[in-house]
């Protein structure tokens, strides 16, 4: 069985590694890290680098599964991802799309599965949001933790990529709201934003 490069969006690592290893073997496949990471880092980029010149006579499929993406680990490998070396194939598994930078996205395929109940529905309708819902919304989460805001804006993004055909330059807003978020940034400017960007892209 041939395998073609893609990102696969879902938060269900492990039935996808189950189902990978039934489909292809361990054998002919490579997972970095290991286990499914919190955040993919530049030393891990450089571990898909390194594993991706040890010459294979067969198939090779190097297997990302993450929560997040640094922006550096990304730009690392953008060239392999463009010229991968010969029988080199790579799979990302991340449960959003707009996790991803759009010169990440460009080079491959997309497909999209179920969500694991990690990703939390919202608890309200994101396509019947007005104006005074967006400020009730922003007042009920200001107080957010960090791993709460994060949650949140994966859920968020997840919501809103199902109900809106969103352009490049609006998944990449919630990218940038994703990393600012891990900076600290204030729940109720970064929570405004992301609501007014969708309540304006209806």
């Amino acid at each position: 069985m041939s395998f073609t490069s893609k990102v696969i969006i879902s938060s269900d690592f492990e039935a996808i590694k189950d189902e990978m290893i039934a489909n292809f073997g361990e054998k002919s496949l490579r997972f970095i890290p290991k286990t499914p990471a919190s955040e993919f880092l530049l030393d891990e980029a450089r571990a898909v680098e390194k594993e991706s010149y040890i010459a294979e006579n067969s198939e090779k499929i190097i297997i990302i599964m993450a929560q997040s993406f640094r922006v550096e680990a990304q730009n690392f490998l953008l060239k392999l991802f463009e010229e991968p070396p010969r029988n080199i194939k790579f799979l990302i598994v991340t449960p959003s799309k707009n996790l991803l930078l759009p010169t990440i996205r460009s080079r491959f395929i997309f497909e999209k599965r179920g969500m694991k109940k990690s990703i939390k529905p919202l608890n309200f309708d994101l396509s019947k949001l007005d104006l005074k819902g967006i400020l009730e919304v922003v007042s009920a989460n200001e107080s957010l933790e960090k791993s709460e805001l994060l949650d949140f804006i994966a859920s968020l993004s997840y919501e809103a990529v199902q109900k809106y055909n969103l352009s490049e330059a609006e998944l990449e807003f919630f990218y940038k709201a994703y990393e600012l978020a891990k900076l600290n940034s204030r729940p109720s400017i970064l929570l405004s934003s992301l609501l007014l960007s969708l309540y304006e892209a209806k």
